[in-house]
């Protein structure tokens, strides 16, 4: 009964939410209103950037743009330490998730960093005190956030901005850009031409009125993933040989087809065996952050069987289990990834190395559509579709033999553009400061 709720409430969410129509057009006389007040708002010398830090792994994708924003004299950059919420049926907050956002922010940033809750108190600081002139949002999915802090609630003291923490492989635009979400963001930076065309076509009376604004400027932690050669990991069971291979496996979090499909079932258990037998190779695996409770809510696995499933990598000799929230060490210092539908392809395939890509449900059913990302990478990748498959190629690549490589070189000259993405998008944004 539980189960078959929770699969009701997100079928509605994505009827009335994300291809919601009628509330785009019931909020756009409140979004002019909200953003004419602001250009009513005097001008400031410095232009006040907030930039929200809620899931770790996600800010490798704000991270170039801050950094850009902090070498720029006009601009005054801020860190917004952000607690995940957990709401029961969207509506009553169960947890407020504070120690991953807070330890990670002010590990990197010390004490620069403003923390949105305080869990003494269990008060919100409240965002209008903040006196923003933007504000970046990590991702679409709202329920994660306070009301106050909803693009709906920024809207009206501040313009939301917005790039995407991942590019669509599939047919997942809906859930990128959202119409519950970017219904309320003023600057959307879109990673690719054809996002460029469906926001723009989603949001055709805002964008052609000016009240909403669109870019294609490409995705802006490309720009951190450049110059890793000779990186080291220390997650590797071994050190560096040439004799060694050393792989990455990050099968997809999720079983349903219908958004990717997941190898994860299919080889877990021949992967650790290839392990087991082939002294010559290192693997390291990486799950994503939402497996463990995905597998386990859709009944694959149990959370025992999880963690003894982790351990068999700890105890190997040559094998690892990687839980950290940056992976660009990893990448770098490794051979080859093998993964399926995954935004790490794209990542990964920045630094040169191979990739091998397991065919999934979503093989052959929405790849031929040319606007699906991974339709445009599948020339550069190995594409197996079963363990055999795995098993030559990784042969191939032992012996030198790379035929893929020059077409990844191609690929990493569309995608990397003119390694300074993030500068890019702060332009952007100065330049819609002064215009407005």
């Amino acid at each position: 009964m539980k189960n078959f709720v929770h699969h009701a409430l997100e079928t509605a969410k994505m009827i009335v939410f994300e291809d919601g129509r009628l509330i785009y057009a019931m909020n756009r006389p409140g979004y002019r209103k909200s953003l004419q007040r602001l250009q009513k708002k005097e001008k400031k010398t410095k232009i006040r950037v907030g930039f929200l830090i809620q899931v770790p792994n996600n800010w490798a994708v704000l991270e170039p743009v801050y950094e850009a924003a902090k070498t720029m004299e006009n601009v005054e950059p801020v860190i917004l330490l952000m607690p995940e919420l957990t709401y029961f049926c969207y509506v009553k907050l169960m947890h407020v998730e504070w120690e991953k956002a807070y330890s990670f922010g002010h590990e990197r940033y010390g004490d620069q960093c403003i923390e949105t809750w305080h869990p003494e108190t269990e008060t919100w600081v409240d965002p209008a005190a903040l006196d923003l002139d933007y504000v970046f949002l990590p991702r679409p999915y709202e329920t994660y956030l306070p009301k106050a802090y909803k693009a709906s609630g920024l809207r009206k003291i501040t313009r939301v901005c917005y790039v995407p923490y991942s590019s669509p492989l599939l047919d997942d635009y809906r859930l990128l850009y959202n119409m519950h979400f970017v219904r309320n963001v003023r600057l959307i930076f879109c990673e690719k031409q054809h996002s460029l065309e469906y926001v723009s076509k989603l949001l055709a009376p805002t964008v052609k009125s000016g009240d909403q604004k669109v870019f294609c400027t490409g995705f802006p932690k490309f720009d951190l993933n450049q110059g890793g050669e000779g990186v080291e990991s220390p997650l590797w069971p071994r050190s560096r040989e040439e004799s060694k291979q050393r792989i990455i496996w990050t099968p997809r979090w999720n079983m349903d087809p219908w958004q990717g499909g997941s190898s994860f079932m299919k080889y877990r258990e021949r992967i650790l065996q290839y392990a087991q037998e082939h002294s010559d190779a290192d693997l390291i695996f990486r799950p994503h952050p939402l497996a463990q409770s995905a597998l386990v809510a859709d009944g694959y696995v149990t959370e025992q069987e999880w963690m003894d499933y982790l351990q068999k990598y700890r105890d190997g000799n040559n094998t690892n289990v990687d839980l950290t929230t940056t992976y660009y060490d990893l990448m770098w210092s490794s051979d080859v990834l093998i993964t399926d539908v995954s935004s790490m392809i794209m990542d990964y395939l920045l630094t040169g190395k191979p990739v091998i890509y397991c065919a999934t449900p979503a093989m052959g059913t929405m790849s031929d559509d040319p606007s699906l990302a991974i339709r445009d990478l599948l020339p550069g990748l190995y594409v197996v579709h079963d363990f055999s498959e795995i098993e030559a190629v990784l042969k191939q690549l032992r012996q030198g033999e790379d035929p893929k490589q020059g077409n990844r070189e191609e690929l990493i000259r569309r995608m990397r553009r003119d390694g300074h993405i993030g500068r890019n998008i702060m332009e952007l944004l100065v330049q819609d400061y002064r215009e407005s």
